[in-house]
């Protein structure tokens, strides 16, 4: 199991990258920074993101670099996540799309390969954005065949949020850093009701809720080549069935319940779900939504065990408009613009030193955690290929739990769809 420590923050980025891509990374000092070449002229960017909830972070950011340039003005266009990366890839091959946008590790080695970012080195180094004030593992991770797209933006971690209104109504004690699986279990038992409040959110995520689980279980997502998926193996195999148990005792919403109903953005801040993993992302909006609101690490099981992952502004390669792209995500890699992310409570800021702020920013919650939880975080592992076997599991899990497949063979199933997946070109 690849764990990090707070030097090494973001190994866990770097492992979206195949060996063989590591390699062919250049280790050497990032060129001079250059003029950007933008004149002054008025001209609007549009900047891609899927996360509605840091449109006040994002907003700060443009109202700071508009000091600096205001005839650059900058369009936020927010897209959900399941409608992001399909919306990218139609916009990219009809020949229009945002002229910046996130992207993350999962999904980078895939529009690097297809020659859709554009290189970022002249905005690197005295002058320009730093890469040595943000951890190398991170900043190689948004690296491809010598040269640097992105600079990275955030990190997250994942952690137990609750509510402590709906824990103190039914008298159960609250999430400590030494609860289990088997404390999970009984503490959503004692809080669950009929219809709701459910007693634990085992949301269809990988990164939120069940990578977190077979990794606690010492599985494993894939083999080392990331070629075959190993989530039908024993320890993967239960910790799948640990959750499998949630939906079959009705002590999660169900799945047609959840897909109806967000219980990320909906459910749990009404006071739908007493319990819930999720990332760091999601204290702003939590904080405002509801202050019953909590945060307690992750329950372990053999191990301590959560997910760790970035990501990075980058910038379409066809964009009419370079230059200006170009000083926009010089800012956003600035001490400037990190420093707004973590006042705002949006993310926790990459840039090495900044992360207390983001902490200090919510002192209601023990934010701490998050960082915490960097000592026991593990790599998402990404093949090059894309995230296509990511949602085959999700998928065949969607229909597992939806009690479309019987248990017992929930695990050989994703495993199966998952290779297909891998396998193919």
């Amino acid at each position: 199991m690849n764990k990090l420590n707070r030097r090494t923050l973001m190994q866990a980025s770097a492992a979206g990258l195949t060996a063989s891509m590591l390699a062919s990374v250049a280790t050497g000092r990032f060129a001079a920074a250059q003029e950007t070449g933008y004149n002054g002229e008025e001209v609007t960017l549009t900047y891609g993101l899927w996360d509605a909830g840091q449109l006040p972070g994002v907003e700060n950011q443009i109202a700071v670099f508009n000091e600096q340039f205001p005839a650059i003005k900058i369009e936020p266009q927010v897209v959900p996540f399941v409608d992001y990366w399909p919306k990218l890839q139609t916009g990219i091959a009809g020949g229009s799309t945002n002229d910046v946008f996130w992207i993350n590790t999962a999904n980078f080695p895939v529009f690097a390969t297809q020659g859709a970012l554009l290189t970022i080195d002249s905005i690197i180094g005295e002058g320009g954005a730093e890469p040595d004030r943000y951890p190398q593992p991170l900043v190689e991770s948004f690296q491809y065949e010598g040269a640097q797209y992105g600079i990275p933006r955030d990190f997250d971690t994942i952690a137990l949020f609750y509510n402590t209104e709906l824990f103190d109504a039914a008298g159960v004690e609250y999430p400590t850093g030494d609860w289990t699986w088997d404390d999970l279990r009984a503490a959503a038992e004692q809080l669950n009701q009929e219809g709701g409040p459910w007693g634990f959110g085992a949301i269809l995520s990988g990164q939120q809720n069940y990578y977190n689980f077979i990794w606690q279980n010492e599985g494993k997502l894939i083999n080392d080549d990331l070629t075959e998926s190993l989530i039908n193996e024993p320890p993967a195999a239960e910790a799948i069935d640990f959750l499998s148990g949630f939906f079959e005792d009705g002590l999660t919403p169900a799945v047609s319940i959840m897909q109806a109903n967000d219980p990320e953005d909906t459910l749990f801040p009404a006071g739908q779900i007493a319990m819930m993993p999720g990332g760091s992302w999601h204290v702003g909006v939590y904080k405002e939504a509801n202050p019953a609101i909590r945060v307690a690490p992750l329950p372990q099981g053999k191990t301590r065990a959560c997910m760790i992952h970035g990501l990075a502004n980058v910038i379409w390669a066809n964009t009419p408009n370079k230059e200006a792209a170009l000083e926009w995500v010089k800012f956003l890699a600035s001490e400037e613009a990190e420093r707004i992310l973590g006042q705002t409570a949006t993310v926790l800021p990459a840039m090495e030193g900044l992360q207390e702020e983001w902490v200090a920013a919510t002192p209601e919650m023990d934010l701490q955690i998050f960082l915490d939880a960097i000592d026991y975080s593990v790599a998402r592992p990404s093949p090059p290929t894309g995230p296509e076997w990511e949602n085959e599991i999700e998928r065949v899990l969607i229909e597992g739990w939806g009690g479309n497949i019987p248990r017992d063979e929930i695990a050989n199933q994703a495993a199966e769809a998952a290779n297909a997946a891998l396998s193919r070109e």
